[in-house]
């Protein structure tokens, strides 16, 4: 992720100001129709909402929109509460996901925290949540650079 930084407001206080003007701002978060719920000091919670468009067969959510939500966690909780670096851009180093059960015809609930922090890197879990039945859909670890 790179933001210039006449794209941010004056009062950016801290990365969580800069997730907020940051997920609704990204293209690739727009066309997954990903939302911003809930954003503290090292973690997030994110909502995908079901669309036809992201399923792979029937009404089975696809993997790959599943592992995109991960990535985009694990970014958030990265980012949320930490100081604004000197340079503004980060990048995932790694994600490991592990698939629990089929997503059919239902939203994902996006539930991050940073598990450590590093000087530039943080280590985030990542679990994936149907919306409305709040039952295990995935989970995944990742590892981000900031700055």
């Amino acid at each position: 992720m790179t933001i210039s930084p006449d794209q941010l407001d004056d009062g950016a206080a801290d990365g969580s100001a800069i997730m907020r003007q940051f997920v609704p701002a990204s293209p690739f978060v727009a066309l997954l129709g990903v939302r911003l719920e809930e954003i503290s000091d090292g973690a997030a919670t994110l909502l995908v909402p079901y669309r036809p468009d992201l399923t792979t067969v029937g009404t089975m959510m696809h993997g790959g929109v599943i592992a995109a939500a991960a990535d985009i966690g694990v970014m958030v909780a990265a980012w949320a509460g930490r100081p604004v670096p000197d340079k503004l851009r980060g990048v995932t180093a790694s994600l490991s996901i592990n698939f629990v059960a089929p997503l059919v015809e239902d939203g994902l609930r996006v539930r991050a925290h940073r598990l450590s922090t590093g000087r530039r890197t943080s280590h985030v879990r990542c679990d994936m949540y149907s919306a409305t039945a709040d039952a295990l859909v995935a989970s995944a670890t990742g590892t981000y650079q900031v700055g």
